[in-house]
């Protein structure tokens, strides 16, 4: 029995996790620290540069996945793949695009070129349909238990 995923990609995808929730709750601070009618307060403040900082974090991490999904290519369950399989993948390479495209439009928007928020918010809806896709996918494994959710948890071993 072998895991498909190595330990480093399983905290990689858990530490993106709950970073993607740190930046669903600390994205409401950033319209208030910009607007030009009401000082911002310290939390406001506190949680606009923690957004900032861990959505480069995010971007750093999602580029480590990405090489480490092919430095490590994952064992497959079968040799042809059905439509699941390639629904599943263009799901992952579609979080791993928005993910990253976030990181950058978020940064040029907080140094270079505040505008591109815009866009960065854009793609946040993208990345919430491709997450609710995915918690579905999960979700529906752990109803058919089948192996799937084993091989993204740490110290279990997929059949």
């Amino acid at each position: 029995m072998t895991r498909k995923y190595s330990n480093l990609q399983i905290a990689l995808h858990w530490a993106v996790v709950l970073l993607i929730v740190a930046q669903w709750w600390t994205a409401d601070a950033i319209p208030r620290t910009h607007n030009p009618f009401l000082r911002p307060t310290m939390a406001d403040l506190l949680q606009h540069k923690f957004h900032n900082y861990s959505g480069m974090t995010i971007g750093v991490l999602i580029a480590l996945r990405v090489a480490l999904r092919f430095l490590r290519k994952p064992g497959r369950l079968q040799i042809t793949k059905g439509w699941r399989e390639r629904a599943a993948e263009c799901v992952h390479w579609g979080l791993y695009a928005t993910l990253a495209a976030q990181a950058f439009t978020g940064f040029v928007a907080s140094y270079m070129w505040a505008p591109a928020a815009g866009i960065h918010k854009a793609i946040w809806l993208v990345t919430m349909t491709l997450i609710s896709i995915h918690v579905s996918a999960a979700i529906w494994h752990i109803a058919r238990r089948d192996a799937v959710l084993a091989r993204m948890l740490p110290c279990k071993r997929a059949p």
